[in-house]
């Protein structure tokens, strides 16, 4: 009777590894015997659950994406006045860069847009997450920048462009840091994204 719950375990083992392995070494250095044995599943387990390692990709990368999701929905909130809002997720975004790299040495960058960029041209299915993905991140931004622009801290202009502009800065930002494994790119994370929708640093106090 205990059978359903290892199944649901097995599972949750082999999406937690498949994301924390591709995002450390990259999509085409993990094979599915890599993730089998580190997560402890049997590969005919694998193949209960998934039909190939990019389907096991998406539900893994759509599975971090629910877990990170509820941190943004308390970031964003509407509580939040809007620039605290960017505070905050400017600050997460930096926090999550600096453990990891203290973990393993090196910059990861941001799981999607390292996903996507290797995999754009090859795997529609993982080229069609990502890409969603960003476009979620870009609604909450969006939503943020509404709201700063009704409470007169950002000039009025289109939010749903300035959002993705927003997005597209700190997306790049995070991969340079990657490319140069160095975190102190992330520093003008803030000012830049200030010069972007037109706010001052004095604003978001």
């Amino acid at each position: 009777m205990f059978y359903p719950m290892r199944c649901c375990d097995s599972k949750l083992r082999l999406l937690e590894t498949a994301h924390e392995l591709i995002w450390q070494r990259s999509y085409g250095a993990v094979g599915v015997d890599q993730i089998c044995e580190q997560s402890r599943v049997k590969k005919g387990s694998f193949y209960h659950f998934f039909r190939s390692k990019s389907e096991l990709t998406v539900a893994a990368y759509e599975f971090r994406w629910d877990q990170m999701r509820l941190a943004l929905d308390r970031i964003f909130s509407i509580q939040v006045p809007p620039l605290e809002r960017l505070e905050a997720y400017f600050a997460i975004i930096r926090r999550n860069q600096t453990e990891h790299f203290e973990k393993h040495g090196c910059v990861l960058g941001c799981p999607f847009a390292s996903l996507g960029s290797e995999l754009s041209t090859q795997d529609e299915a993982i080229r069609l997450m990502t890409h969603q993905i960003s476009e979620r991140k870009c609604r909450y931004l969006e939503s943020t920048l509404r709201d700063a622009m009704e409470a007169g801290d950002v000039p009025r202009q289109d939010p749903k462009l300035l959002a993705q502009e927003l997005h597209f800065y700190i997306v790049g930002l995070i991969q340079e840091a990657k490319i140069s494994n160095n975190l102190a790119g992330l520093d003008r994370m803030e000012s830049g994204a200030y010069r972007i929708i037109g706010a001052t640093r004095t604003e978001a106090v």
